[in-house]
């Protein structure tokens, strides 16, 4: 195992390096970014004090790039630490005097994924930990919800199981197709496909829940409040921008109904429309903040049945490799 540890510090010294400098930079960025955002929200909430606590300042601003940094991290480890593990190996013929050593192929890709797996493990224990709090400072001070979606994919550790989860799939691409340039166009394509099906995903690990949020009055002051409102803070919305509506009896109507259908036309006040039509209050549709933790839960174990799913996949794909050794 000493000299597997050896041979991967002496390939891949330089993106072990780059990321254990990368990573002390960003810790330091984000333990200052966090302190001053926690100062700044202790300030806000002095009495007879105001601020516009807008997330377009500058330091919440900082605090945005860090934490999108943090979230895009995993599928660089997979591209620079995954993919060269074999495809290199692959490309440059290598591997059948690795595997013609006493070390069988097995061992050797386990071997040297274990060595990554610590190192990977480490870095992102460090910024998953300091990720968690920088998100909590900047709720503290912009008031925007945790369940949004880089506050969510910053907290809860998923920084962690994303790292191992792509570090595998990189290793795993690198298996299959044994190019390094292909093997990057398919992390990059699992990498889309998971950033678009993921947060559609997200809003079913539960059953959502429905508030009723009847309207105060039918004037345009009280209308544009009413029609506005969201469900509580921190809560995930699923609304979109399109929430729905419901009348005196009871029955639910669709925002486009209401609005593009029933309401359309801009020479019919909004509030005579709704009137007409028995529309009382508004729909808003939700998962409660309280779930949050259960939701990490399975995004994580999702992210650990990825790494484990993908690691297999190497081994099979090693397993099945012919070489000149028998």
């Amino acid at each position: 195992m000493r000299g597997l540890i050896w041979l991967t510090w002496r390939q891949h010294r330089w993106p072990i390096v780059i990321s254990a400098g990368l990573t002390a930079l960003l810790a330091v960025f984000m333990v200052l970014t966090a302190s001053e955002l926690g100062s700044m929200a202790a300030h806000c909430a002095a009495p007879n004090v105001r601020c516009t606590q807008a997330k377009t300042e500058s330091v919440p601003s900082h605090a945005t790039y860090l934490m999108n940094a943090v979230v895009f991290l995993p599928v660089l480890v997979a591209v620079f630490w995954g993919v060269p593990l074999l495809a290199r190996e692959f490309e440059q013929r290598t591997l059948p005097l690795a595997w013609s050593q006493d070390v069988s192929r097995q061992k050797w890709l386990f071997g040297k994924a274990a060595v990554m797996v610590t190192l990977v493990g480490a870095m992102a224990t460090l910024l998953a930990g300091l990720s968690e709090h920088l998100a909590h400072q900047y709720r503290a001070y912009t008031g925007e919800s945790l369940f949004d979606g880089t506050q969510f994919q910053a907290g809860g550790w998923l920084p962690l199981t994303l790292a191992l989860a792509w570090l595998a799939i990189g290793i795993a691409a690198g298996a299959a197709t044994r190019r390094v340039l292909v093997s990057f166009a398919v992390v990059a394509g699992v990498w889309i496909t998971r950033m678009v099906l993921m947060p559609q995903a997200r809003q079913h690990f539960a059953k959502p829940l429905t508030l009723k949020f009847p309207f105060a009055g039918f004037d345009d002051a009280s209308l544009s409040v009413d029609v506005g409102r969201s469900s509580i803070p921190n809560d995930m919305s699923m609304d979109s921008g399109s929430a729905g509506f419901y009348d005196s009896h009871g029955g639910t109507h669709s925002a486009a109904q209401v609005m593009r259908g029933w309401c359309s036309d801009s020479r019919t006040d909004i509030g005579t429309c709704l009137k007409n039509h028995d529309i009382v209050g508004k729909l808003s549709t939700f998962q409660p903040a309280n779930r949050m933790g259960t939701f990490h839960l399975i995004e994580n174990g999702i992210n650990l049945g990825l790494f484990a799913l993908a690691l297999v996949v190497a081994w099979y794909c090693v397993k099945r490799t012919r070489t000149t050794v028998s």
